[in-house]
């Protein structure tokens, strides 16, 4: 079954006024349930990226999660998960960001970052 990105829109399901009245939330739960959209969706994620080098794979708490390692794992990269503060227990990088409905903020190990340590010799 071959599905359209209108059809994979169409699945999610719209919440209005959650977390708080006046946002309309898009709940991919719904789409995620569904195992044909799930595969669809997976196959366009690996079709726009196959071709574009990527080693690592990084996912936002939760949505990010759930989608990430598939991504990953079609790539043969690796996944680095960006957690809410507190989640990780090594040395962090955090970023604050305002949200719609107020600020928030999120954390990487700083070791996932891909900066390469130096090693010194004497």
């Amino acid at each position: 079954m071959i599905m359209s990105k209108e059809t994979l829109i169409k699945s999610i399901r719209e919440v209005p006024d959650f977390p708080i009245p006046g946002i309309l939330f898009y709940d991919v739960t719904t789409l995620f349930k569904d195992p044909w959209c799930l595969q669809e969706l997976s196959n366009i994620m690996f079709d726009m990226y196959k071709d574009k080098g990527i080693t690592k794979v990084v996912g936002i708490e939760s949505r990010g999660f759930i989608m990430g390692p598939i991504l990953a794992t079609r790539l043969n990269a690796g996944f680095i998960p960006i957690r809410k503060p507190g989640k990780l227990p090594a040395e962090t990088i955090e970023e604050s960001y305002d949200k719609e409905y107020g600020k928030d903020t999120v954390q990487i190990h700083k070791r996932c970052t891909g900066r390469k340590r130096r090693n010194s010799t004497t």
